[in-house]
């Protein structure tokens, strides 16, 4: 019996080990696939449908990174898109490593999940991409250049890290959450709004019918041309190393040419603002005060930098605050018969900076703020939030999780404020602020 078990285990080891020898155990061939890590989506330019822009991750010897561009204009779906791009290269996409989709300004003017759930549907697209909405167009924000060779993609990510989420800088949104906020009874949700500061040059043309055009660039020899054999199947034919950008195709990516370190410009991402979203489609938007707001009463923030206006020794002085929440709570009750929701907020706070000479000693207790620089702080914020709720509320965009919350914990009164508590509710604030003594 002994000898039977062991021979067994034996056996099963064998092959074991030959399945680990032999299985590449999913390994992309990168001769056959095009590395999709980030998808830009835009109204067509002409025609109906959507242009829908992938950025490709080119191979480099030296290690930088680098990316193509490739848009598919006037498709009717984001799926007919991604399609298109293996028909017309030849390049199988992957979105397995796709940790961003960059919605259009026009796309956010209607339902925006009749391109979203496309990525819902896709089991290769993980919960945890990043999703946000631009300025302009998602094609030009993807072409922009990045200050330090990152690019586009990733350099949009780190803006939008959970480090700067932490920091209250930015307001982060996966798709899993934007869905969950989309389905749920509040209908709503955020996205942050990205915004490029500086020149990011694009040119592009149009068509009827889908077609693919892909950005010429000097590291994108890998990019197939889109050249036909007699048999249907794409022929792979690598575009030259100095290839000229014709008037045809559009402008190389930002991301390529400051890979190649031979970018005229760069550009500057930004993503201070928040766009608010109800039923799909974006109806107000947050400005960095009121993120900052936002993100301190409602989010993980735990850490955050804010400037107040106090008056000290006869004159008005600009304080830097460096904040640290210790505590943050939002409860929704009833006073005679009227909702009423409260924000509890606990924090410390330490001075960063002014915009005067100070004297030494103030210099040396600068973890000391004065009475007078607290209250001008607790003021501020309730100000900001004040504005951020009164906004959202304005445009039906449940931000704060009032409906949600009167939904799940006061069922009773829910027929009747259901579609007049974001409006109807009495908004109380404990803000306290506090500092080493």
């Amino acid at each position: 019996m002994n000898k039977l078990w062991t021979s067994i285990f034996l056996t099963a080891a064998a092959v074991l080990l030959l399945l680990f020898f032999s299985n590449d155990f999913g390994l992309i061939d990168i001769q056959e696939t095009a590395i999709v890590v980030a998808i830009g989506i835009d109204t067509a330019e002409e025609g109906e449908g959507y242009d829908v822009t992938a950025q490709i991750a080119v191979p480099s010897s030296t290690g930088s990174g680098s990316a193509g561009n490739v848009t598919v204009k006037n498709a009717q779906t984001v799926g007919e898109a991604i399609s298109e791009l293996n028909h017309e290269t030849g390049w199988y996409p992957t979105l397995v490593h796709c940790k961003l989709i960059l919605l259009g300004e026009a796309v956010t003017e209607t339902d925006v999940f009749r391109v979203l759930d496309y990525f819902l549907r896709n089991d290769a697209v993980e919960d945890s991409c990043l999703v946000a909405a631009c300025a302009g167009t998602a094609r030009e924000t993807l072409q922009a250049q990045s200050p330090v060779n990152d690019i586009s993609a990733s350099a949009i990510a780190k803006v939008l890290s959970s480090e700067a989420q932490e920091t209250g800088l930015v307001s982060v949104t996966i798709l899993k959450d934007f869905a969950i906020g989309y389905y749920s009874v509040g209908k709503s949700g955020f996205l942050p709004y990205i915004s490029v500061q500086g020149e990011a040059e694009s040119q592009g043309g149009g068509g009827a019918a889908p077609t693919a055009e892909i950005d010429a660039a000097e590291e994108c020899a890998w990019l197939p041309s889109l050249k036909r054999n007699r048999w249907w199947k794409p022929k792979r034919q690598p575009l030259p190393i100095a290839a000229p950008v014709s008037s045809e195709s559009g402008s190389q990516g930002g991301a390529d040419s400051g890979a190649s370190g031979k970018s005229g410009s760069a550009d500057v991402f930004q993503a201070s603002e928040t766009m608010l979203f109800y039923e799909g489609k974006q109806v107000a938007l947050l400005s960095p005060e009121e993120t900052l707001a936002y993100n301190l009463a409602a989010t993980d923030t735990d850490f955050a930098y804010g400037s107040v206006t106090a008056e000290q020794d006869g004159q008005e002085t600009v304080y830097n605050l460096k904040m640290k929440i210790g505590k943050k709570k939002r409860s929704l009750t009833f006073e005679n018969g009227m909702p009423v929701f409260t924000f509890t907020v606990r924090a410390n706070a330490r001075l960063a900076d002014t915009d005067r000479a100070s004297a030494i000693l103030e210099v040396a207790k600068t973890q000391i703020a004065d009475d007078a620089i607290l209250r001008a702080a607790e003021k501020k914020f309730e100000q900001e939030l004040s504005s951020a709720i009164s906004k959202a509320a304005a445009a039906g965009c449940d931000l704060f999780g009032i409906k949600q919350r009167l939904y799940r914990y006061r069922y009773r009164e829910y027929a009747a404020f259901q579609d007049s508590v974001l409006t109807a509710a009495q908004v109380h604030y404990d803000i306290r602020f506090t500092s080493l003594k």
